[in-house]
């Protein structure tokens, strides 16, 4: 596995440059394939190279796109006072690749919105389903390389598995960049029927629902239920079905001629679901807590939070002993208070007016369905600064802000000339 890792840490400075050489500003929708890579690499080289190379690319976009802040100034607001609170933070080490993480973010969402403006539907797709199909591609190549050397870097796998798939280094949070990978390329599959991209998406989609990430799983099965209604009207009935039919028997194949009913219900009784209720869900509870520590004991400032990302054993009383907080509402609110919150709202609600506005089609009310659908389950589960998965999800989110493409001019409008013979054989022109 550190051959495997080191090769793709020395790829991805050389794929950075051939990519921006290649697609220029377009480039910016395979950003989430390098930061997917440093996901779920165990790092051979210095950290500092992996901030260069994100400094690199800010850089790179800003000075393409210096009107960028136009496009959501709550995003240049938010990366202001993030840094406001930094010096707060009582451990930079600790704090400072999850606050890079949110950086990142705050700059990508008026970024992506600024470069898609400059490209085509069909160009912004064409380039998000490539690099959609090479995040599915590296996410199936590490669950094999890491299942056949069982390299487990916890000692366990995901919720305390230690048989079957494994994936490595890649954490629970990263895995929320697969619905919006699947659910592009299993989009290209069905409209080019392209088998490529439909058995990337048919192999992910088994390796995702051994994760035992509900909201991942969740996630992924409806994905291509929503691409079927979207492409779906009468002529394609029958192709609907013939799609259908094949991702049904494959699907059977797998399930009842391998091992992965097996494993599922295995991992299904490790992560021991039935014992647990709404009631003792954790992400519910925060909410109450939060509450409670700013507007109740008042432990900390309700204005601008405790402190950056350090929420370890920090809140409600101690309750859950050192868990941090999950849900992007405890995480934000705890690390920036309602001053955050509130510009992270604004955030959002801006770049998802934008698109909004330019609304029109069935398929593009399908995808902001889709994507506000998974913002809000995230929002939920929570780590809304994982740069990968967003970074993918606003790319998705601003295909509607490319342009159109040009009409040709409607003849119809255009006066031509008549000529009728008149009775004394002259020519009249009318």
């Amino acid at each position: 596995m550190k051959a495997f890792f080191l090769l793709i840490e020395l790829a991805i400075p050389l794929f950075l440059g051939y990519i921006i050489w290649k697609k220029g500003q377009l480039s910016i929708l395979y950003m989430p394939v390098i930061f997917f890579c440093y996901a779920f690499i165990d790092r051979n080289l210095s950290a500092a190279i992996s901030y260069l190379i994100y400094a690199v690319i800010i850089g790179f976009f800003i000075f393409n796109n210096p009107l960028f802040i136009k496009r959501n100034i709550f995003a240049v607001i938010l990366i202001l006072y993030f840094f406001f609170l930094l010096p707060n933070s009582r451990d930079l080490a600790e704090v400072r690749p999850i606050f890079f993480g949110a950086i990142l973010v705050f700059f990508f969402v008026p970024l992506l919105s600024e470069v898609s403006r400059k490209y085509s539907r069909e160009q912004l797709f064409g380039a998000l389903s490539e690099s959609a199909l090479i995040v599915l591609i590296l996410f199936i190549i590490n669950v094999i390389l890491s299942t056949i050397f069982r390299y487990m870097p916890t000692g366990t796998g995901y919720y305390g598995t230690t048989s079957g798939l494994l994936y490595g280094s890649l954490s629970l949070d990263n895995l929320n960049i697969l619905p919006f990978a699947g659910y592009i390329v299993v989009r290209r599959g069905v409209k080019d029927k392209n088998l490529i991209f439909l058995m990337v998406y048919l192999v992910s989609a088994f390796f995702i629902l051994l994760t035992f990430r509900r909201t991942v799983m969740l996630l992924v099965v409806l994905a291509p239920m929503f691409v079927m209604v979207e492409l779906l009207n009468f002529r394609q009935f029958f192709e609907f079905l013939k799609y259908g039919f094949i991702i049904t028997i494959v699907s059977s194949l797998v399930i009842y001629q391998t091992g992965f009913l097996d494993a599922f219900w295995e991992r299904y009784e490790n992560r021991k679901l039935d014992e647990r209720g709404l009631e003792k869900e954790p992400r519910l509870m925060e909410f109450e807590m939060i509450y409670k520590d700013m507007f109740v004991y008042y432990d900390y400032s309700p204005w601008f939070g405790y402190e950056l990302f350090a929420s370890h054993g920090n809140y409600g009383k101690g309750k859950l002993g050192t868990r941090s907080l999950h849900t992007d509402f405890g995480t934000i609110m705890h690390a920036s208070g309602i001053i955050g919150f509130t510009l992270y709202l604004l955030m959002v609600f801006t770049a998802f007016y934008s698109v909004w506005k330019r609304t029109k089609t069935r398929e593009d009310y399908l995808r902001i369905l889709f994507i506000s659908m998974a913002f809000v389950i995230f929002f939920m589960s929570g780590r809304w600064h994982t740069i990968s998965s967003m970074a993918l999800m606003y790319g998705l989110l601003y295909i509607p802000l490319g342009k159109n493409p040009k009409k040709p001019p409607n003849l119809n409008f255009i006066k031509v000339p008549s000529l009728k013979l008149a009775p004394n054989n002259h020519v009249l022109i009318k």
